[in-house]
C-alpha cells in the first residue's frame, strides 16, 4: 500500500520548507511473498533501518505488533497479524554481509534471537554513534532527526494500542518515521565517526549485538536483580534462584509477565525464610496462586534445600568502601566528566560510577577488579583511561580552569 510522499514531508517536515529531498515509497505488507520480494531487496542494498513496535505489559513474551524496515528508496510496514513467519527478516539481520540500522535498539535486535533462534552480525545504532561524537546521550529519536537532519518528527502515538486493526493513518505515520530517517542518520554520524578517527570505537561498541550473550541473561544475574538479594546469604540465594526459575514456568504457562506472577519481595521473603511447603508459601500476603502453582513453588523450594553448598551463588561482598575512597572515586568521576565535555564524549558511554568505584578501589588496593571493568580495554583504556592512571598516580593534577567553569587535567 503506498502512500502520498508529499502528505508525509509535510507532516515530518513541516518546519522545514527548505528540505527537497522526496519521501521514499510506503508499502504495508500483509503477504509473505512480497515480505520475501522485500527482504531480497534489502539484503542487495546491503544496510536497512529496523525498527518494531511490540507490546509487553501484560505477557510473558513480547507480542510482535509491527515491524518497520527501510532503505533511502522505500519503506515497509509489516503486519505481523497477517504475516506470521518474519524468518526472512531475522535471517536478513543475521547476513554478515548486511548492516542493520537501529535507534536504541536493544530490545528490538533480541527479538531476532528470541523468535528467530539467530543473531545480528552487523549493527550500527545512531544513539551510540551520536553518544561517540557528542555529549548527547541518550538522545530520543526526534531530537536526533531534528539536529542531525533538520527534520521534525511528529511523536503522536506513543501509548497507542498497537494490537488494534486495522491501523490507523496516524499509526501507520508514526511507525513509518521510526525508520525513515535512519540511513540518513547513519551516513552523517558515520562521516563524523570517521572525521574524528572514532570510527573504530564505533565497531568496539557494536560487537556486543553479535554476542548470543548479549541477549541470554543467567539466572544467577536475575537473582541479584532482586530488590534485598543482597540481604541473602548462599542459601538464601540458592532458594532464590530456584524460586525465580519456577516463576519463569509459571509465568510462561499463564503468558503474564514474571513479576505479575510473582512478586519480587514474596521471593526474597520464601528464601529469607527457607520454606519449602505449599502451606508455608500461601500465608504470604499478595500472593494471588492457586494450588498448582503453590505447589511448583514449594517443589523449587525443596530443591533449593538439598543443593549442596557448591551449587550455591555466591554472596555479593558487602560494600567496605572507606570515606577515602569514595572521595577519590568522586574526583575520578568529575575527572571523566570534564575529559568527556572537553572531546565531545557522552561520559555514560565511558563507564558506570559503579565502574568507577571499582577503578578506583582496585588501585588503592593493589588488585584487579573482577569482572575487569571497561575503562581497563579498548578506547575507553587509551583515551580517558590513561588520564585516570596519570591521576591516580601521582603523574597528573586536577587543576580548576582559570575561566572558573572545567576541570583539566595538567601534568606534573
Amino acid at each position: 500500500m503506498s502512500r502520498n510522499s508529499s502528505q508525509r514531508q509535510q507532516r515530518s517536515r513541516g518546519d522545514n520548507p527548505s528540505q527537497t529531498t522526496a519521501d521514499p515509497q510506503l508499502q504495508y505488507i500483509t503477504e509473505a511473498t512480497v515480505l520475501a520480494e522485500l527482504c531480497g531487496r534489502l539484503r542487495e542494498a546491503g544496510s536497512f533501518g529496523f525498527d518494531t513496535e511490540f507490546v509487553m505489559e501484560d505477557r510473558y513474551q513480547s507480542e510482535i505488533c509491527v515491524v518497520q524496515l527501510a532503505t533511502a528508496s522505500e519503506i515497509a510496514i509489516v503486519d505481523p497479524f497477517e504475516v506470521e513467519d518474519l524468518s526472512p527478516v531475522w535471517s536478513l539481520m543475521a547476513d554478515a554481509n548486511v548492516e542493520v540500522v537501529v535507534h536504541s535498539g536493544m530490545e528490538d535486535l533480541a527479538l531476532c534471537h528470541s523468535r528467530g533462534g539467530l543473531v545480528p552480525q552487523r549493527v550500527f545504532d545512531c544513539q551510540v554513534a551520536c553518544g561517540l561524537i557528542s555529549e548527547d546521550y541518550p538522545l530520543n529519536l526526534s531530537r536526533m532527526t531534528k539536529s542531525l537532519l533538520g527534520i521534525r518528527l511528529y511523536k503522536s502515538q506513543t501509548l497507542t494500542d498497537w494490537r488494534r486493526r486495522p491501523l490507523s493513518p496516524e499509526q501507520l505515520h508514526y511507525a513509518a518515521d521510526d525508520v525513515a530517517h535512519l540511513p540518513a542518520m547513519r551516513g552523517k554520524l558515520h562521516k563524523r565517526l570517521v572525521q574524528l578517527g572514532r570510527s573504530n570505537w564505533m565497531d568496539e561498541e557494536m560487537t556486543r549485538f553479535h554476542a548470543p550473550e548479549t541477549y541470554v541473561r543467567g539466572t544467577d544475574e536475575a537473582v541479584f536483580r532482586l530488590k534485598g538479594a543482597g540481604s541473602l546469604d548462599g542459601k538464601g540465594l540458592c532458594f532464590a534462584r530456584e524460586l525465580v526459575e519456577a516463576r519463569c514456568k509459571l509465568a510462561a504457562q499463564y503468558d503474564r509477565p514474571a513479576r505479575a506472577v510473582v512478586r519480587d519481595h514474596l521471593i526474597i521473603e520464601i528464601a529469607r525464610h527457607r520454606w519449602t511447603t505449599a502451606s508455608q508459601i500461601k500465608s504470604l500476603r499478595g500472593l494471588n496462586l492457586r494450588a498448582q502453582g503453590l505447589r511448583t513453588l514449594a517443589e523449587a523450594a525443596q530443591r533449593a534445600s538439598q543443593l549442596p553448598r557448591e551449587q550455591w551463588p555466591t554472596p555479593v561482598p558487602q560494600d567496605d568502601e572507606t570515606n577515602e575512597e569514595a572521595a577519590l572515586a568522586l574526583l575520578i568521576g568529575a575527572v571523566v566528566r570534564a575529559y568527556c565535555a572537553e572531546h565531545r564524549i557522552a561520559h555514560q558511554l565511558v563507564g558506570t560510577k559503579r565502574d568507577l568505584r571499582a577503578y578506583v578501589r582496585a588501585h588503592v588496593r593493589g588488585q584487579t577488579p573482577d569482572p575487569s571493568p571497561a575503562l581497563r580495554a579498548g578506547w575507553r583504556a587509551e583515551t580517558v583511561g590513561v588520564v585516570i592512571k596519570d591521576v591516580l598516580s601521582g603523574r597528573a593534577a586536577v587543576v580548576l580552569r582559570e575561566d572558573g567553569q572545567r576541570l583539566t587535567v595538567v601534568p606534573h
